[in-house]
């Protein structure tokens, strides 16, 4: 079951050992905590094996020990102050007024963060089930992969998948599971082939496209439900293809990949459905697979250069 949920705190709420700044809801790791602050906002996406929260905390300090039970993959932008530390088996890391901070858990670590303060920042969590990483990387032959535990994780591609995620975390998730689940395939291959094991990783982009009738296949099933918020999980799986292979093919195939193709058929049935005058745009929204007319208006602009409102007056003329 896939879902997208938020959760908006008050401006400046005080909290007492929030967990979701150390875990996403869903798959959370097990936290003994005792941190007081301010969160300004706290948003969270899920879908079948994983999940992604993005926060805004405003202040922070106190200590908590923190074990990972799934893959965690933390990003932190730091705008304010910053004077903490984690310890993780005898190493003791520092992260001190950096702009930025990234760190990879594998299941199992064990991790005592301790704050002295860090203020005003923002905070990207992603827990990864490891079974959801082995499908994604068609690596279900084996019956593990042991990803690294690293610090000060700076890679530039990881953090513009992470920026990516906030943002649709922060956005009650406008661009759909689809856009969601590319870019969180993006990140576990990435992890997976550079932090990982694993001595075989399929090269998925060196691959050709699809079948025609798999192609076709893709294409009715996301039409077919063109007003759900369909996943790329369950797409690939009525291909029955794993999210990599699919992901990579279709884009051979069709030119771009399936999240586009798919944004591209909801703004042509709006077209179609704003013609009728008599349809309010948030209905429209709705029918054609959107969660809100914010959404559908950032989409449909992107599109065509004009707000739907905009486009109907054109469109009548």
């Amino acid at each position: 079951m896939q879902s997208i949920e938020t959760a908006s705190p008050p401006e400046n709420t005080l909290v007492k050992a929030p967990p979701l700044m150390f875990s996403a809801p869903g798959h959370p790791a097990t936290v003994w905590s005792d941190v007081n602050g301010t969160v300004n906002q706290s948003r969270h996406i899920n879908w079948s094996g994983g999940s992604a929260a993005a926060h805004r905390i405003g202040t922070v300090a106190g200590a908590a020990k923190v074990v990972t039970n799934s893959l965690g993959v933390q990003f932190s932008w730091n705008g304010g102050f910053v004077e903490a530390d984690a310890a993780s088996g005898r190493q003791i890391f520092s992260y001190q007024n950096r702009p930025r901070y990234g760190l990879v858990l594998p299941p199992g670590s064990e991790v005592e963060f301790r704050i002295k303060e860090k203020s005003n920042y923002r905070f990207l969590s992603i827990e990864l089930t490891p079974e959801y990483v082995l499908r994604a990387c068609e690596l279900q032959h084996l019956a593990a992969v042991t990803v690294i535990e690293t610090w000060d994780y700076n890679h530039p591609l990881s953090w513009q998948l992470a920026q990516a995620l906030y943002e649709e975390c922060e956005h009650e998730g406008r661009q759909g599971l689809l856009y969601v689940e590319t870019a969180i395939l993006l990140l576990s291959l990435h992890l997976v082939r550079h932090l990982s094991t694993a001595t075989r990783l399929e090269s998925f982009s060196r691959r050709g496209g699809l079948p025609a009738a798999v192609c076709k296949r893709a294409c009715e099933y996301m039409v077919a439900g063109l007003h759900q918020d369909l996943s790329l999980t369950d797409v690939a799986a009525v291909c029955g293809l794993s999210p990599g292979h699919f992901s990579f093919a279709f884009r051979q195939s069709m030119g771009m990949p399936p999240h586009s193709w798919l944004r591209l058929q909801r703004i042509e049935k709006a077209k179609t459905l704003l013609r009728d005058h008599t349809l309010p745009l948030t209905a429209i929204a709705l029918v054609v697979g959107f969660s809100n007319q914010s959404s559908f208006g950032v989409a449909f602009k992107k599109e065509t250069g004009l707000s739907p409102s905009a486009w109907r007056r054109a469109s009548s003329l």
